[in-house]
């Protein structure tokens, strides 16, 4: 599966606004970045997974699950053609469990670790996900200050594991996207980043080519 560096984040309770945002990106990103929240991991809630029903076809959807019995939701991403869904350490009662069932999909799993969450603790883990992915914030979210330590935590995880996938979302910018991808990021999740400025799809265009 082919991974572009810079991958656009939706985060929106409004299908006509997930619609419009869709719309934007067409032609500018091979992958999009959609979080899905249940106002109870996250005080924030979001369109549902089968509002993305069809984009498949336009791009590589990768579901960020910020929900808690994220499994519950599993079925529903392989439903629409999820290609990664990446689940909360924070909000699984039992690892294995979730590991099991995402293990029962067609789509990569991944784990998300919020700012507080250490390498050490998800450690046990590394080895039976694809791909692992920084908060770089507090997540539920966008527009946020980007936390700096968190990217620390890409080359400890590289150490655990080498030939994981390694992803920084929140916060990111022009202004860190550099010292991101410096530390060892595979992929960068950019959502206000873009989305605050008059033209996403030239900012977008713009983080591409820093990183390129």
């Amino acid at each position: 599966m082919a991974m572009q560096k810079v991958i656009p984040a939706i985060l929106t309770a409004d299908p006509a606004d997930l619609r419009g945002k869709l719309e934007i990106l067409k032609g500018h990103t091979n992958w999009v970045h959609i979080d899905i929240m249940d106002g109870y991991f996250v005080p924030n809630n979001s369109v549902s997974i089968f509002e993305l029903s069809g984009v498949y076809e336009v791009f590589n959807l990768e579901f960020h699950l910020m929900v808690l019995e994220p499994e519950k939701y599993f079925r529903d991403c392989d439903e629409v053609g999820a290609k990664r869904v990446i689940f909360h350490y924070e909000a699984s009662q039992s690892i294995d469990t979730v590991l099991e069932k995402a293990h029962q999909c067609q789509f990569h799993i991944g784990m998300a670790l919020n700012p507080e969450t250490t390498v050490e603790k998800v450690q046990p883990y590394l080895s039976q996900v694809d791909s692992a992915l920084c908060m770089g914030i507090d997540p539920g979210f966008q527009g946020k200050e980007f936390i700096p330590d968190t990217m620390q935590k890409i080359p400890q995880i590289r150490f655990q594991r080498r030939d994981i996938l390694v992803g920084m979302d929140g916060g990111v910018k022009e202004e860190n996207i550099r010292d991101i991808f410096a530390a060892g990021a595979d992929y960068a999740v950019v959502g206000s980043g873009i989305w605050k400025s008059h033209d996403p799809a030239d900012s977008l265009k713009k983080l591409q080519e820093i990183v390129q």
